[in-house]
């Protein structure tokens, strides 16, 4: 690694930081400059002189500094998103509240913009619910909408319909998504045919909330004499094999595997084995470098043979085990019966807090081999991707907003949500804290999983770690059969839209 985690200066060079974090929040008043001193800070009158500037790394937005549009702008968003991160009433004392009310109040007053939220239903349960919401409209011709935000999947459903504008059309003019308030990856690993449908970063507040994380329970590593796996961070030693050596001989219970009183080394459920694939390098589909995408050779590699090998024999052995339903594998760490649970970052504040004797440690998700140079770590699929409606009248105001949204929630939001909550209240160590930073650096993308409603599904390589599939190459002729079809189709929409 770059850098060492552990260092003495490390750690100091974070509470030094922490306490200037904390300062500023608790003293809005200070001379302290950033942006946790512009989220205390929650006057009206101070959206008419937000910096322009993010003060703690010096990157500027080029955003215009006199421009006063006094319109509306209307924005679709889906209104069972896990985290609220569109509106605000008012501020309340609650932080990431008053940041979200920051953004929004800076963004109204500076350039003369009434953002109207309308809300529809649109998370996993309600894709088609969404999705004929907004082909309705575009269908009506009564320009309802300029933005849409919604979970992940359903956005990628509006993209493969047409629904949504090409973001790199020229005139989206101010959109700079080669600014760290976009996510890099995500803009390069999206873009087809040189169009891009889609984006996201600090924008989106469940873009960090779906971050998966590896949760480490002090308790049980403690009562087996277990090394912290921090240390093995630091030293390249943090892999898959490793992960399943330190589940070796936890478990405690009668030996019938009972999820709701035993304790196991790892549990999980199928919808969260996701994180091992792309922990791997692996993921189902790819760009190419004519903007076409196909399967990617990861897919069915030796790679994935071997990992879901190895998670099977993990959890079909006495020290594994996967929950018969959702958040048992929650439930158990939260008792301190479970060494190891991989999960979204925001289960450390939804559920493991209401244990207080439920302490942790937090590491990024295994490499599959000390050969790996990087982590890499996907996000649950309720983050939220922002677009452009595609009959959006104004693609410069439309533009506009995006790319305040995304600057403003990087001057705001994440400061609120990343720095001072997960890295800082919802863990109980400094190293946790630096350990989030590897994690959030990791996060990569696969189309394959965005765009699965028109594509496979994401169920194949989650069954087959869980142990209904005993031979994951048998798979291969008849899903790449299927894949491909899909993916001609597909290829076909995106490189056939407009700019």
């Amino acid at each position: 690694m770059k850098k060492s985690i552990l260092s003495i200066f490390a750690a100091v060079l974070a509470m030094l930081m922490l306490a200037s974090v904390l300062t500023a929040c608790g003293n809005p008043s200070g001379d302290t400059d950033g942006s946790t001193q512009a989220i205390a800070d929650s006057t009206p009158e101070a959206g008419e002189n937000a910096s322009t500037e993010a003060q703690d790394t010096g990157v500027v937005s080029n955003l215009p500094k006199d421009l006063k549009y006094n319109e509306e702008i209307n924005v679709l968003v889906w209104d069972d998103v896990e985290h609220e991160e569109f509106e605000s009433e008012g501020t309340n004392g609650e932080l990431v509240n008053d940041s979200i009310w920051k953004r929004n109040d800076t963004i109204e007053n500076r350039f003369g913009l009434t953002i109207n939220w309308y809300r529809e239903k649109g998370n996993s349960d309600n894709k088609s619910q969404w999705h004929s919401k907004v082909g309705n409209a575009i269908s009506a011709g009564d320009h309802s909408y300029d933005i849409l935000a919604c979970y992940s999947l359903s956005i990628a459903m509006d993209a493969a319909a047409g629904y949504c504008a090409n973001l790199k059309n020229e005139d989206f003019k101010y959109l700079e998504l080669d600014k760290p308030w976009w996510s890099k990856l995500l803009t390069e690993q999206a873009t087809m045919y040189g169009k891009l449908f889609f984006a996201s970063g600090d924008i989106s507040r469940n873009a960090l909330e779906m971050m998966y994380v590896c949760f480490v329970n002090k308790y049980v590593l403690n009562e087996y004499k277990l090394e912290n796996p921090q240390n093995y961070v630091e030293t390249n030693e943090w892999t898959f094999d490793k992960f399943i050596e330190m589940c070796q001989g936890v478990y405690q219970g009668s030996g019938t595997k009972d999820e709701a009183t035993d304790t196991f080394g790892y549990m999980s459920q199928g919808i969260h084995f996701d994180p091992w694939l792309y922990a791997s390098g692996s993921k189902i589909c790819e760009v190419d470098q004519d903007g076409k995408l196909i399967e990617s050779p990861t897919f069915f590699s030796e790679t994935v043979i071997n990992t879901i090998e190895k998670f099977q024999g993990l959890l079909q052995g006495e020290f594994g085990m996967v929950g018969s339903s959702a958040g048992k594998h929650q439930t158990a760490f939260k008792e301190n019966r479970l060494l190891f649970c991989t999960e979204r970052a925001r289960t450390s504040h939804k559920t493991f807090a209401q244990n207080p004797e439920c302490t942790f440690y937090v590491v990024p998700t295994p490499k599959y081999s000390v050969d790996q140079e990087e982590y890499y770590t996907c996000m649950g699929n309720p983050f939220t991707l922002y677009t452009a409606i595609v009959d959006v009248q104004d693609k410069e105001k439309a533009s506009l907003f995006l790319e305040a949204m995304a600057y403003y929630g990087y001057e705001f939001v994440t400061p609120a949500v990343f720095e001072i909550s997960l890295k800082t209240r919802y863990v109980d160590d400094p190293v946790s804290g630096q350990m989030y930073d590897i994690i959030r650096e990791s996060l990569t993308y696969d189309l394959g999983r965005i765009f699965s409603a028109d594509l496979i599904g994401q169920g194949d390589f989650k069954t087959a770690i869980a142990g209904t599939v005993n031979n994951w190459a048998s798979k291969q002729k008849g899903t790449s059969l299927t894949l491909k079809k899909k993916l001609d189709t597909l290829n076909k929409k995106i490189a056939s839209y407009e700019d």
